[in-house]
C-alpha cells in the first residue's frame, strides 16, 4: 500500500511539473488531434471530411511528387502553386497541418500564424472562415508557450506536410485494434508515426507533443533531446537507447526525477534546470569525454575559419548570416558524445587515421565554440575576407543541399584584407591563445569599426562568496577571514604550505570570493621558473621573423593596463604559482617599490619604454609557495617585506573536508585519513621536515571522475604517497617503508 502511495505522489508530482503554458497550448488542439485519430472531420468546416487515407495520399502526391526546387520562389509560394486545383478537402488538409505545424512555436507572431492558415484556405473553392475556437488559438501571444525551432524547421514546410501526409496515410491503413491501441497508448502511437516511412523526427516530436503532452516534451531537435539525455542521464542510472523511445523514456524518467526536487512547473530550459545541462563546462557525456568539467564562465574565443575551399561559400554565409562546415554524412553532430566516436565514425575503411584537425574542427564547432566569440573568415592563407561573433548555438539542418552543420553569425565586416603571415589551412582553429596574432587580426578592421582583444565573459559570471569558497575550499571560517583582510590590506600575499593543501584550487577561489563573481577575465596566472625574467615578466625586445627585434608588452603589464581601464573599485588578481622559484629581483625589477600597498598609483619610468608606469590600486598579487621544495633558496628578503605570508595546513579536520569524507562513507578513506593524519604527527616531529612538508588534504579529496572507490584509494597510496615519502626520508628508508606499509593496510 506504501509503494501504491508513494507512485501516485510520484505521478502527481510529474503532472504538476510541466508548466500550464505548455499543457494549455496542447490541450486547446486536442479536438484537432481527436478528429485527426478518429473520425476524420474538419474543426475549420466539421461538414467535410479531411483526415483520410485518400485526401492525404493527394496532398502527399501534389508536394512529393511536384517538388519545386530552387531558390526562385519562397517555400509558401510553392506551396500556393502545388495546391492550385486542389479539392476542399485537400485545402482544409493543408491548412490544419499547417496549423498545427505553426502551433507550438514560441516565437511565432499569432499575425504570422493566422495569415499561413488564411493563405492556405485562400485556395477553398468556396470562401471558409476560421472558427471561432481557431481564432482564439491563433490568436496567443508570442513568447507564452511551445518550443524554439532553428531555421532547420522554419524552412522545412513542404517535408512537414509530406511526413505529416504520410503519417495520415498510414494512419487509416492501420487496422482498428491498432488504431485504437495508439488513441490509448503515447508508445504506441509514437510507433505508428515511426511506422508511417521515412522519419521526420522534427515534426514528429512536435505532434508527438501536442498529441500525449503528459509523456513528451515541447522540443522539435532530436539533437537537443539527446544532449539534455546526456547531461542528464546519471540521475537514471544510464541510458537506456538510441532509438526515438528510449529517448523519450528517458526524459520522461529524468523529468520524473526532477519533480522530485523542484517545488515549481519547470522545462527544461527554466532558470534552475537549464544550468545542470547546459552550463559552461558541464559534463555532456561519460567520465572520459572532452568536458573538463569546469563549472567557470567561460572568456571570448578567436576562430579562425575557412567558408569552404578558397572561401567558396562565402557569398551564401555572408548573405544568410551563417557559418556552416561539411561532413555532412555524420549527421547531426549533437548525437556524438566526445572526439572519438567522431573520429570513428570518419574512419574509412578501418584506415584507422587519426584525422586529427578533422576530429578537432568537428568537435569544436559543435562542443567549444559559443554565442560571443569571434570569427574570422578566410581564403587560403593569404587573405581575410570578414569578421564576424556568433549568435547562435550548433544546429544540424538536413534540408541543406551541403555544409549542414550550421552556426548564426552576425558578420560586421566583409571585403578584403591582407592576412598578416600564413593562416593555417585548417576549416576551424581556435587561435585564442595567441593574444599578439588575434591583435593583429582586430587591427585590420580598427578603421572600420574599432575592435578590441578582451577576455570579455560569453556567458554571465555565476556569483561567488565566502559560503561557496568555504564549501570548496577546507579552511576553518577564521582563517578565511583573516587571509581576506590580509590580501586587502597588503595587496600582495603568498599563501605557503606543503604538497596537497590546495595553494593554487584556493588562490583562484580567493579571488572569486572578492569579487563576489566567478570572473575568470580579472583573474590571470603565471609561473614562475629560474630562467624566468623581467622581460617575460614585465616587457622586453623580442625576435622577429624578419631578423629583427620589437618590443613585447608582457603580461603583467598588459594586466595592469586591463585593471587600470575597469571601475578602481572591481578588484583584478594576478596569480604567481612557484613565486620562490624565481629570482624575484631580477623579475620585478622597479616593480617591487611599485607594488606595496602604499605606493600603488605612484609612477616610476619603465626600464624598456619611454613612458611612466603605475600598478593600479585595484590589482592583488597572489603567489603561491611549496614550503617542501628542498630546491629552493631562502626568500628574497624584499619580496617578505611587500607580501603577507598565510601558512596553509591540511584541512582533514574542516567543516568541508568532513562532510566530503562522511558523503564518501567509505571505510578504506576513513582508515587512510586517520593514518595520514598520524603521518603528519610524525613528519611534523621530524627535526629534518617539519610541518611545511606534511601531507594535504586535496591527496584524499573527492576524484574528478568519480567516486573514492578502493581502487582510487590504491593509487593515491601507491603511486602518490609512498613516493612522497621515500623523497622525505631518502635517508631512513625504514621509515618509509614502515609509513608505507601503514598506508597500504589501510586501503587492503
Amino acid at each position: 500500500m506504501k509503494d501504491e502511495q508513494s507512485h501516485d505522489i510520484g505521478d502527481i508530482a510529474l503532472a504538476a511539473s510541466r508548466p500550464a503554458p505548455d499543457m494549455d497550448i496542447a490541450h486547446e488542439v486536442s479536438e484537432v488531434i481527436a478528429h485527426m485519430l478518429g473520425d476524420g472531420r474538419s474543426v475549420i468546416d466539421p461538414a467535410t471530411t479531411i483526415w483520410t487515407a485518400e485526401t492525404a495520399e493527394d496532398l502527399r502526391r501534389r508536394i512529393g511528387d511536384n517538388p519545386i526546387l530552387g531558390k526562385g520562389a519562397g517555400q509558401w509560394e510553392k506551396l500556393d502553386q502545388q495546391l492550385e486545383g486542389a479539392s476542399r478537402a485537400v485545402v482544409l488538409l493543408a491548412a490544419e497541418l499547417v496549423f498545427l505545424r505553426e502551433h507550438p512555436l514560441r516565437s511565432a507572431l499569432p499575425e504570422t500564424r493566422k495569415a499561413h492558415v488564411e493563405r492556405v484556405l485562400e485556395h477553398c473553392d468556396s470562401p471558409v472562415a476560421i472558427p471561432a475556437s481557431m481564432e482564439e488559438w491563433l490568436a496567443r501571444p508570442a513568447g507564452t508557450a511551445g518550443f524554439e525551432p532553428g531555421s532547420w524547421y522554419n524552412g522545412a514546410l513542404w517535408r512537414h506536410v509530406i511526413w505529416a501526409a504520410t503519417f495520415v496515410r498510414t494512419w487509416n491503413e492501420l487496422p482498428e485494434s491498432a488504431r485504437d491501441a495508439a488513441r490509448r497508448d503515447p508508445w504506441e502511437l509514437q510507433r505508428a508515426m515511426l511506422a508511417a516511412g521515412d522519419d521526420r523526427s522534427d515534426i514528429r516530436n512536435a505532434l508527438q507533443f501536442l498529441a500525449r503532452p503528459e509523456t513528451f516534451e515541447p522540443i522539435s531537435s532530436t539533437g537537443m533531446k539527446l544532449r539534455i539525455r546526456a547531461a542528464l542521464a546519471d540521475r537514471i542510472d544510464g541510458e537506456t537507447g538510441n532509438s526515438p523511445e528510449s529517448i523519450d523514456r528517458d526524459l520522461l524518467a529524468i523529468r520524473a526525477t526532477l519533480a522530485k526536487e523542484i517545488d515549481s512547473p519547470f522545462h527544461f530550459w527554466s532558470p534552475g534546470v537549464r544550468e545542470l545541462w547546459d552550463a559552461p563546462g558541464a559534463d555532456t557525456g561519460a567520465a572520459g569525454d572532452d568536458k573538463t568539467g569546469s563549472d567557470e564562465p567561460r572568456p571570448r574565443h578567436y576562430w579562425l575559419y575557412s567558408p569552404g575551399p578558397q572561401a567558396s561559400e562565402w557569398n551564401e554565409f555572408s548573405t544568410n548570416r551563417i557559418m556552416a562546415i561539411g561532413w555532412d554524412e555524420l549527421g547531426d553532430l549533437a548525437g556524438y558524445q566526445n572526439r572519438e566516436s567522431i573520429r570513428q565514425a570518419l574512419t574509412v575503411e578501418g584506415s584507422g587515421g587519426s584525422m586529427r584537425n578533422d576530429v578537432l574542427g568537428l568537435w569544436e564547432f559543435q562542443n567549444e565554440m559559443a554565442i560571443g566569440d569571434v570569427v574570422y573568415a578566410k581564403r587560403g592563407r593569404r587573405e581575410i575576407v570578414g569578421r564576424g561573433e556568433i549568435t547562435s548555438d550548433a544546429r544540424f539542418e538536413p534540408d541543406r543541399d551541403q555544409y549542414r552543420h550550421v552556426r548564426s553569425v552576425q558578420w560586421t565586416h566583409t571585403g578584403a584584407w591582407e592576412h598578416p603571415g600564413d593562416a593555417p589551412t585548417k576549416t576551424l582553429t581556435d587561435v585564442t591563445s595567441y593574444r599578439d596574432y588575434v591583435e593583429k587580426l582586430e587591427a585590420l578592421f580598427a578603421d572600420d569599426e574599432a575592435a578590441e582583444v578582451t577576455d570579455e565573459l560569453v556567458t554571465p559570471a555565476p556569483v561567488y562568496d565566502q559560503a561557496a569558497f568555504l564549501e570548496e575550499v577546507y579552511l576553518a571560517e577564521v582563517d578565511y577571514d583573516r587571509l581576506k583582510a590580509l590580501v586587502l590590506r597588503k595587496k600582495n600575499v603568498i599563501l605557503a604550505g606543503p604538497p596537497g593543501v590546495g595553494k593554487t584550487y584556493a588562490a583562484k577561489r580567493l579571488a572569486y570570493s572578492i569579487m563576489g563573481a566567478k570572473d575568470p577575465s580579472r583573474v590571470q596566472m603565471v609561473q614562475f621558473h629560474q630562467s624566468y625574467s623581467y622581460e617575460d615578466f614585465m616587457m622586453g625586445y623580442r625576435p622577429t621573423e624578419s631578423g629583427g627585434f620589437t618590443l613585447t608588452e608582457g603580461p603583467f603589464y598588459r594586466f595592469c593596463e586591463q585593471a587600470r581601464k575597469d571601475d578602481a573599485d572591481r578588484p583584478y588578481f594576478f596569480i604567481v604559482d612557484e613565486i620562490n622559484r624565481g629570482n624575484i629581483s631580477k623579475i620585478f625589477g622597479e616593480l617591487l617599490m611599485l607594488i606595496e600597498a602604499d605606493k600603488r598609483g605612484q609612477d616610476l619610468r619603465l626600464l624598456y619604454k619611454n613612458e611612466t608606469f603605475s600598478v593600479p590600486a585595484n590589482v592583488h598579487i597572489i603567489g603561491m609557495m611549496n614550503t617542501a621544495d628542498r630546491s629552493l633558496a631562502v626568500l628574497d628578503y624584499a619580496l617578505r617585506r611587500r607580501f603577507g605570508f598565510f601558512e596553509m595546513t591540511p584541512g582533514f579536520d574542516s567543516t568541508g573536508f568532513i562532510h566530503w569524507q562522511q558523503s564518501a562513507d567509505s571505510p578504506s578513506l576513513d582508515r587512510l585519513v586517520s593514518v595520514v593524519i598520524n603521518l603528519n604527527k610524525a613528519i611534523a616531529a621530524d627535526p629534518a621536515l617539519g610541518g611545511g612538508f606534511a601531507i594535504g588534504h586535496s591527496f584524499l579529496c573527492r576524484p574528478a571522475d568519480g567516486d573514492a572507490d578502493d581502487a582510487w584509494l590504491y593509487s593515491v597510496v601507491e603511486d602518490e604517497l609512498v613516493p612522497l615519502l621515500d623523497e622525505y626520508w631518502f635517508d631512513e628508508p625504514q621509515t618509509a617503508a614502515d609509513w608505507a606499509t601503514k598506508l597500504r593496510d589501510a586501503v587492503a
